[in-house]
């Protein structure tokens, strides 16, 4: 399980992974220069969008789109000056997030085959009802903003590379294997979703 990964793991980078939330709005992704650049899930988008997972410590990692952009390493961070959106840059400013700070820290629970996180203001990252269209772009931005976890802020993480050296990644999980996790969160979906998950 991702949990005995984690644990095992040394602080920094550990595995690329995809994250989708059990409301079935897509993969999480960041869209660059979007909304200042806002963490947004869109259903019409299959593409793949891969996050590098940072392990602060054993209940807290960083969030980073892999790649970047413009050359730059970027974090997923909550902003309090922005009504606590997830971006990657700064409101107003539009200063691009580069570093790792209070913002960037997200509380990590439940690290199996799906986890929650927590902003700095111990709310849960759940994805909105509505989607925001501006632009060329329409998506459902996140935020740190749920105060108790549901299908909106329950992401399934998939890890696909492994980060460390000498640290394998836990096998693929079956479908049995997700209900029975589901189950254990008090949590039900259709079929048709842990299908979406596994096909993801």
């Amino acid at each position: 399980m991702f949990s005995s990964f984690l644990q095992a793991a040394q602080a920094g980078p550990v595995a690329e992974a995809e994250l989708l939330p059990l409301s079935n709005q897509g993969r999480l992704r960041v869209t660059y220069n979007w909304l200042y650049s806002a963490l947004n899930c869109d259903p019409n988008d299959n593409s793949t969008f891969l996050w590098v997972v940072y392990k602060l410590d054993n209940g807290h990692v960083a969030l980073s789109p892999k790649g970047g952009y413009g050359g730059r390493t970027l974090y997923a961070s909550v902003r309090d000056d922005w009504n606590y959106y997830v971006q990657t840059q700064a409101p107003h400013s539009a200063d691009w997030i580069t570093a790792i700070g209070r913002d960037e820290i997200l509380t990590l629970s439940q690290p199996d085959l799906f986890v929650r996180l927590q902003g700095f203001n111990g709310l849960y990252l759940s994805v909105n009802a509505n989607m925001d269209a501006q632009g060329n772009h329409s998506g459902y931005r996140v935020m740190s903003s749920a105060p108790q976890w549901g299908p909106a802020s329950t992401w399934f993480l998939r890890p696909v590379n492994s980060l460390q050296a000498g640290l394998a990644l836990p096998p693929p999980p079956t479908a049995e294997a997700m209900r029975q996790a589901l189950s254990g969160l008090g949590q039900s979906v259709t079929d048709a979703t842990v299908a979406s998950l596994l096909q993801s």
